[in-house]
């Protein structure tokens, strides 16, 4: 009786700490997958980032330069009015 007690003790206690183990290497997965996919998304984030501030300067640069043509045309029209007269 007290050889029986003694295996289902060990068997438990073996399987409490088999358990735990294999929880424990499931958790760390877990934590490595949304550990990747947080830097997946940081780095598709910082990607669209860079992307639409390119965007952003090349509209800035193509507005400067319409403007400056505008300006230099205005100029002209005004240098030319100041001839007729």
């Amino acid at each position: 009786m007290r050889k029986r007690l003694a295996v289902l003790f060990v068997v438990a206690f073996v399987s409490m700490f088999g358990a735990g183990a294999c929880g424990g290497g499931v958790q760390e997965e877990v934590q490595k997958q949304v550990e990747e996919q947080a830097k997946e998304g940081q780095q598709q984030i910082e990607e669209q980032l860079r992307e639409t501030t390119q965007w952003i300067e090349q509209e800035a640069q193509e507005a400067r330069q319409k403007i400056e043509q505008q300006t230099q045309e205005v100029q002209e029209q005004v240098e030319k009015v100041g001839e007729e007269q």
